[in-house]
């Protein structure tokens, strides 16, 4: 059995840990290892027979603080004990204040597999938001060292066009079998994808504008006689917080036609939220990519350039919202009508492009897997 050590963020963020997911079960001959090192994860794991994390004893604790051994950064070791080194993610490639120490770490674990002659992945990622040629330079650089490089959008692959090893294939997530959820009946409800814009650079003085024009927005669904549902996809950035504070702002009324849906590591009962929609103001990234992939209508909230460049490579840019034009999610009657019937018109393309994720990595580890969709179960 294949042993592949992923890279990846955990936070109970929905879109993650879909790409957790859809790798675990699209390899499930090959042993994967987290690189992570908390507990909170090990029920949320415990459904793959084939996923574990590092394993990070009391011991190791002492010895890391007292300076006697370093069980964290022992790439080393690491890189011997696996046959390929996976990073995957959406942005996990912005310029932030903690970049010159991700970066260094991120060279290390690369160039410690790399001289054990493993291969190195990173696939799933867009780049940026950056700000400086420098942070540009650094990932060429960086990129030269993997073996495959998978963007999800043309616009970072363009940014590299001098290295062999750059790829593009749309998200991850549009390879999602959804014919288990075919049954559930759409009925009339407004899915509501929350972001805390206080986390996202440059979007704070947006933040009550945002909260209030959500209100809004429900009260406006919910007056013309359907059900809204607010969905919180990251507890850690902020999403819970907001949604309640939307929620709690509602009058009487609105309340009685609006849930709440706050993911917690339940993919499954996410994914059903959103298959009962009829359409979802997404703010989320991976909101606008479920509610395509399930064929509801999706009104995108721009908060960065990432969801711009991946509706622009669907050709399906043309209707979205951004932060300067917010109030347009209860007052834009037009915008709104089209809304519900805004998806990509060749989504089975899209889907089978999606695979094209993992061709180099599935040629590593299992070359005569069948190239299906994946299910989530």
């Amino acid at each position: 059995m294949k042993k592949v050590f992923v890279d990846i963020y955990l936070q109970f963020n929905l879109g993650d840990d879909l790409f957790l997911d859809i790798l675990a079960k699209r390899f499930p001959n090959t042993r994967f290892t987290l690189n992570y090192l908390g507990t909170n994860y090990d029920e949320f794991i415990l459904s793959y027979a084939n996923v574990n994390r590092r394993k990070y004893t009391f011991i190791d604790k002492v010895g890391q603080k007292l300076k006697l051994s370093d069980k964290i950064t022992n790439y080393d070791q690491v890189a011997e004990e696996h046959d390929a080194l996976l990073f995957i993610g959406g942005s996990i490639f912005r310029e932030e204040d903690y970049h010159p120490a991700l970066y260094k770490d991120r060279v290390k674990i690369v160039k410690a597999f790399k001289e054990k002659k493993r291969s190195v992945f990173v696939l799933g990622a867009n780049f940026g938001p950056f700000t400086s040629q420098k942070f540009l330079n650094e990932y060429k650089a960086f990129f030269a060292l993997c073996d495959d490089v998978c963007f999800r959008d043309y616009y970072s692959v363009n940014l590299f066009r001098g290295l062999n090893n750059i790829r593009y294939a749309p998200d991850i997530v549009f390879q999602l079998d959804t014919t288990e959820y075919d049954p559930i009946k759409t009925t009339d409800k407004v899915g509501i994808s929350i972001i805390d814009v206080r986390h996202k650079r440059g979007l704070a003085n947006y933040y009550f504008d945002y909260v209030n024009s959500t209100v809004l927005a429900i009260e406006k669904f919910t007056n013309e006689g359907n059900e809204c549902c607010l969905m919180s996809f990251c507890e850690a950035e902020g999403d819970t917080t907001v949604m309640k504070e939307v929620y709690e702002m509602l009058s009487e009324k609105a309340k009685k036609k609006t849930s709440i849906f706050e993911y917690k590591g339940e993919l499954k009962q996410a994914i059903r939220q959103i298959a009962s929609m009829k359409m979802i103001i997404a703010a989320r990234f991976h909101a606008n990519i479920l509610g395509f992939v399930l064929g509801k209508g999706v009104l995108p909230v721009i908060y960065n350039e990432k969801t711009t460049n991946v509706l622009k490579d669907l050709e399906i840019e043309d209707i979205s919202i951004t932060f300067k034009k917010i109030d347009d999610q209860h007052r834009n009657d037009d915008l709104l009508k089209s809304a519900y019937s805004n998806f990509p018109k060749n989504l089975d393309t899209i889907k089978k492009e999606s695979v094209k994720h993992f061709e180099e990595l599935e040629y590593l580890l299992e070359p005569s897997l069948k190239r299906n969709s994946i299910k989530v179960v």
